[in-house]
């Protein structure tokens, strides 16, 4: 019998939305919903024991749909730096809270089904403390990712735009179809989505 993972979820949703235009890209409608609200929705079917939605300011927009959800919103202070400090920001309150692993996702991409985030979660329990899981297309490793407990120092020392992406090229992949990966920045990539 597989050890119980004492799994913290992030989902960062402090980005400035500056390709997207003046409207907050998290707000935009997709689907029924807003855009921000896909993820944590998806999030909430997996197990975990603690949730969190790492953003610019409390008071978002999609703030009530994140706690509907049983996520804590926690506000980056330091958002404008980059989404390093949101990366940061999650490791810190997961080491806090002895996780074993931390699975960072990013808010606009709402494609990725709970199926992709239960499979990186089977597979972090085999891995142990040093785990580094990274989703791929086959070609290019990216977000959502899982990182064990080893891995927090590491994490909690980022900075910057590049968000763990410098780390994400050393561990294990679980792949998924392309379009899973979509991650929105434009107006016109939400209306390709449909």
């Amino acid at each position: 019998m597989a050890e119980p993972l004492r799994l913290a979820v992030a989902v960062l949703a402090a980005g400035s939305s500056r390709r997207f235009g003046p409207v907050d890209k998290l707000r935009a409608p997709f689907r029924g919903k807003p855009l921000g609200l896909h993820v944590s929705d998806a999030l909430a079917e997996v197990p975990a024991e603690l949730r969190m939605v790492i953003a610019s300011n409390q008071q978002h927009s999609c703030a009530g749909g994140w706690r509907d959800a049983g996520f804590e919103i926690v506000r980056n202070p330091n958002a404008d730096e980059g989404m390093g400090t949101s990366v940061a920001t999650a490791a810190r309150i997961a080491r806090r809270a002895e996780s074993d692993a931390l699975l960072i996702a990013l808010a606009d991409m709402p494609l990725i089904p709970v199926s992709h985030y239960s499979a990186m979660v089977d597979a972090a329990r085999a891995l142990g403390p040093n785990l580094l899981i990274a989703s791929t297309n086959g070609i290019i490793r990216m977000p959502p990712a899982i990182f064990g407990r080893e891995q927090f120092d590491r994490l909690t020392a980022l900075t910057g735009n590049k968000g763990a992406r410098s780390i994400l090229g050393e561990g294990d992949t679980i792949k998924c179809r392309t379009r899973w990966l979509a991650d929105i920045d434009t107006p016109e990539a939400l209306a390709a989505l449909g």
